[in-house]
């Protein structure tokens, strides 16, 4: 391996260091320290140069580096030295005092070697050819690969951290799946240090693979904006390594820009449009020359990035590489190839990695996998099978070309006392979807319920009092999450907290500590625990109605929205009841006003009629004397935009149809389909006939056709606009249509998926369904959200299908929650 030993290795600040005067420091290091083979040596400090000397010269030596985070307290390292007992350790100026204070904490007596004192001529002038040839320089290489060269101990996202052993065969195995089987890293490339080098991700990508290759680094000084943007535009820097929150403000800087203006709203868009990575670059060449014009990939690890992030930086031109592993991988396991990012994915396994999956969740096995735990066998044991495959605690998928996907954690999943688990990850991300009032969110179990630790946007926050702003997230951000999930998956206690929540380094959530924060944090949920539990007769039969069709426990200050999660359909069942019950009409905007269950019942036993215990009659209801309403007109245009519909949605989207045979010849029947866009109503009746299109009706929210000319578009195309502040007549306008033989198309989710995944179904359709005894035609519409995901106003060429399942007759089921259960599955189980 030939090497310029004039070239830069290192630049830090305005110092550049050759490789050749790199090798005369490693050498003088390793002189000082004087340590023996085998021997372990801590390496504590910030990133800085010094921190390179230390760790080569510790291998030049044959010993084992066991690097340690710069930010740790006395204690963290006490334990350490404890657990390793090394003979030595390299030390910054600035960590001394609590390395000092460590020894005393562990009684642990190990040589302390100084940063400072050993680089004071460090600055001198060291001429070229002194570091011998190319082959002296490899030296620090070619230990027996069965060695161990390093120590790492884990970051400690679950409690007590291990010290995983990696060889020289591990390190090795990682630098070549990236510079020789998929070429990332060359050697005229230079990699900017900007993530603790005590962490394995940082230290392989941004340390000893440049370095291996001969290819250099730029050390930050620090993490802050103003300093990256610096280094960055001074520091010749061809690849970061960084973590999402990186990511995200690299990104929001620039879209804030972006969005100032038309023109680059257009660009951007274009650029989407155009989806070329040498188009983007030119068009926002800009961007490139502030982060120093030379950059060529932007590298994520850590945890795992946002959909939106992923797709807008590959739109300005900027090629991102995610990538997934663990430090027992030394550290990768998968990672995106250049040009081939999917968001939502990890990449594709190393070439030299398998994989495989048990019960869901992610083992791997290949050359880069640790020697075990140090001194923890039985621990080793435990993770890596008689197979050699380390399970990683990772759920997750492979597909078909060999993206890998990670869904969650199995040790992180929430087991609820109905036996229903629950993945807080993917809660996090829906909640976090509200980026204009949510910092950040944590989601734990607290007691039987779920709850959301949220951090405030601060500027949002700004001028609100804790209370405002706890009912601001409650009504505008857990009740709509709360309303588009399944019950079990609802969040029902809500915590505002001030601060940053606890990660590691890397970014990765400390779960385990989410607990804590509900007994420290600065503001919380007013306390509930503390009520007398009301006696009179009206409190009673609402809390026994509410707890029948809930399923949960009610007290009386739980809110009807956030702590019981009623939909607008629950609503109207408990109208409906407290109208049977206690002779009382009660709107829907006069129910919102009630802001718990002690207040709905006062108000109920000041104003009530009569006490007859009743349950709701939807029977009643949808067989009620309905002559009177008017259904919506059909235009001939209709018969025409269905066809002309289905022609743009064949061209442009593949638009394919499957199970038309399963389609009713005559009606009447319920269309129920799953909800991934504003297309999807042209989609699923493109391939109905045109008779049954034009007897058909859908139903669409107020919300949508409140301008004058989607109004009148609804008026004359077969649509019911459903009004929720009267919901009730609503279902018996639906409940008309059918009984007059027309077919009626209902979305059970109520509202379009968030992520592409199957929300929880409304009862509404299972209610008309069963009472009027009309079939269930079920449909799967696949691909429509990717094509036109929730929130984005332009269209992505992408292949749709279509898939009319067999239908659902309700006699077979016995009740509404049945017979609703049994058309997701369907749907479910076609979908995925």
């Amino acid at each position: 391996m030939e090497r310029d030993f004039n070239r830069i290795a290192i630049i830090q600040g305005e110092r550049r260091v050759t490789f050749s005067e790199l090798f005369v420091q490693i050498r003088r290091f390793a002189a000082v320290s004087g340590l023996r083979r085998g021997t372990k040596t801590i390496v504590f400090g910030e990133n800085r140069e010094e921190w390179v000397y230390a760790l080569f010269s510790v291998w030049l030596n044959g010993g084992i580096a066991v690097p340690v985070d710069a930010m740790s307290t006395a204690e963290d390292v006490a334990y350490i030295l404890k657990d390793c007992q090394p003979e030595g350790a390299w030390v910054s100026k600035k960590r001394m005092d609590v390395f000092r204070q460590a020894q005393d904490l562990s009684g642990v007596d190990v040589k302390v070697l100084s940063f400072s004192e050993c680089s004071e001529h460090s600055g001198e002038i060291v001429q070229s050819g002194s570091c011998g040839d190319s082959s002296a320089f490899f030296h620090l290489y070619c230990q027996n690969e069965e060695d161990t060269a390093l120590i790492v101990y884990t970051s400690g996202t679950t409690g007590t951290p291990k010290g995983v052993m990696l060889s020289f065969k591990n390190l090795f195995a990682n630098v070549n799946a990236v510079s020789q089987e998929v070429r990332i890293y060359h050697p005229t490339m230079r990699t900017l240090i900007l993530l603790p080098l005590h962490h394995v991700l940082p230290l392989m990508g941004t340390l000893i693979a440049p370095m291996m290759l001969g290819a250099g680094v730029t050390i930050c000084p620090s993490m802050t904006g103003p300093d990256i943007m610096k280094t960055l535009a001074e520091g010749d820097v061809h690849m970061i390594i960084g973590v999402p929150r990186l990511w995200q403000t690299i990104y929001g800087g620039v879209m804030k820009k972006i969005d100032a203006s038309p023109v680059t709203r257009f660009l951007f868009w274009l650029c989407k449009k155009v989806d070329n990575m040498k188009f983007s670059r030119i068009i926002f060449s800009a961007v490139h020359k502030k982060l120093g014009g030379k950059l060529e990939f932007c590298v994520n690890g850590g945890a795992a990035i946002p959909k939106e992030v992923a797709e807008g930086m590959k739109a300005l031109g900027l090629d991102l590489l995610d990538g997934y592993g663990m430090t027992e991988m030394a550290p990768m396991i998968s990672f995106t190839r250049p040009g081939e990012l999917l968001p939502g994915s990890v990449g594709k396994a190393l070439p030299c990695v398998q994989l495989k999956f048990v019960d869901g969740e992610l083992c791997a096995k290949g050359p880069n996998l640790m020697q075990g735990y140090y001194h923890r066998p039985e621990e080793t044991a435990e993770v890596v099978d008689q197979d050699g495959f380390i399970h990683t605690g990772d759920l997750g998928h492979v597909d078909a070309e060999g993206h890998v996907f990670i869904t969650g954690r199995t040790k992180e999943i929430i087991v609820l006392s109905n036996g229903k688990n629950i993945n807080p990850a993917e809660i996090e991300y829906k909640l976090e979807d509200y980026a204009d009032k949510v910092k950040e969110v944590g989601v734990c179990q607290h007691g039987d319920k779920l709850c959301a630790i949220i951090v405030p946007d601060e500027l949002w926050a700004r001028g609100k009092t804790d209370e405002q702003q706890e009912e601001e997230l409650k009504r505008t951000v857990i009740e709509p999450y709360n309303q588009s999930t399944e019950s079990y998956k609802r969040v029902l206690e809500l915590f505002v907290f001030h601060g940053d929540l606890p990660r590691t380094r890397m970014e990765k959530l400390q779960r385990y500590k989410l607990p804590q924060l509900l007994l420290s944090g600065s503001h919380a949920a007013p306390k509930q625990e503390n009520y007398v539990e009301p006696t009179f007769e009206e409190y009673r039969l609402i809390k026994q109605y509410i707890e029948d069709e809930k399923r949960v426990a009610v007290k009386p200050t739980d809110n009807l929205d956030t702590d019981l999660a009623l939909d607008s359909l629950d609503k109207v069942g408990l109208q409906s009841f407290v109208e049977l019950t206690f002779g009382l009409k009660l709107t829907a905007e006069r129910v919102a006003t009630f802001r718990n269950v002690l207040e709905l019942a006062e108000y109920v036993s000041d104003y009530k009629t009569r006490i007859e215990v009743e349950k709701t009659d939807w029977a009643a209801i949808l067989h009620a004397e309905t002559s009177h309403i008017k259904l919506p007109e059909t235009w001939w245009t209709a018969g025409v935009i269905v066809k002309l519909a289905k022609k743009l949605s064949q061209w442009y989207f593949g638009l394919e149809g499957k199970g038309m045979e399963n389609i009713p010849q005559t009606g009447p029947f319920i269309v129920a389909p799953n909800h991934q866009s504003y297309l999807d109503g042209m989609f699923l009746t493109a391939f109905m006939p045109k008779r049954q299109v034009l007897n058909s009706y859908f139903y669409a929210k107020q919300d949508h056709v409140r301008h004058w000319f989607t109004r009148m578009m609804a008026d004359h195309n077969n649509v019911v606009v459903v009004d929720l502040n009267n919901l009730k007549e609503s279902i018996q306008t639906l409940g008309e249509a059918l009984k007059r033989g027309k077919n009626v198309i209902v979305f059970p989710e109520g509202t379009r998926t968030r992520t592409g995944e199957l929300g929880q179904f409304k009862k509404m359709f299972s209610i008309l369904s069963k009472e009027l005894d009309v079939p269930i035609l079920p449909v799967v519409i696949k691909g429509a959200f990717e094509a036109m995901p929730k929130g984005q106003h332009h269209l992505n060429r992408t292949k749709v299908t279509v898939e009319y399942l067999p239908v659902v007759r309700p006699a077979e089921f016995p009740d509404y929650d049945a017979l609703s259960d049994k058309v997701r599955n369907e749907i479910a189980a076609v979908l995925h």
